[in-house]
């Protein structure tokens, strides 16, 4: 086997084991919230409490998407950490996402190139 087409399987298949990792985070079954989630200071609107002059209180908000408006909802302490590790898998969704779109497109000119080697030529 010519030393290019030894390269280029070691390619492939180095391609494919990091596809395989990248399918198990995409198939993944944990949830995932697409938004983000984030900390704000806040008025309470109490003319008396001390933020009337600066805003002090802190709160959680999320920010999604719906019907193509943005929305912004408050989010209760409670469930604040796990919505926002559910956003941060998202985050890591995507990114494994644009990854997989990556290798595939370097795999198909690998393959390309694999064509063009063993084709017949008609000259």
């Amino acid at each position: 086997m010519p030393k290019s087409s030894r390269k280029r399987k070691r390619s492939l298949e180095d391609l494919w084991r990091r596809r395989e990792e990248l399918l198990e985070l995409l198939l993944s079954d944990e949830a995932i919230l697409v938004g983000t989630v984030y900390d704000t200071l806040r008025r309470c609107g109490n003319p008396t409490c001390h933020c009337a002059q600066r805003p002090s209180h802190r709160q959680t908000l999320l920010i999604f998407t719906r019907a193509g408006q943005r929305r912004c909802r408050f989010v209760r302490q409670a469930e604040a950490e796990s919505l926002r590790l559910a956003a941060n898998r998202y985050r890591a969704w995507r990114k494994a996402f644009r990854e997989f779109q990556t290798l595939q497109n370097r795999e198909r000119v690998l393959l390309r190139g694999e064509i063009r080697k063993n084709a017949i030529r008609l000259d």
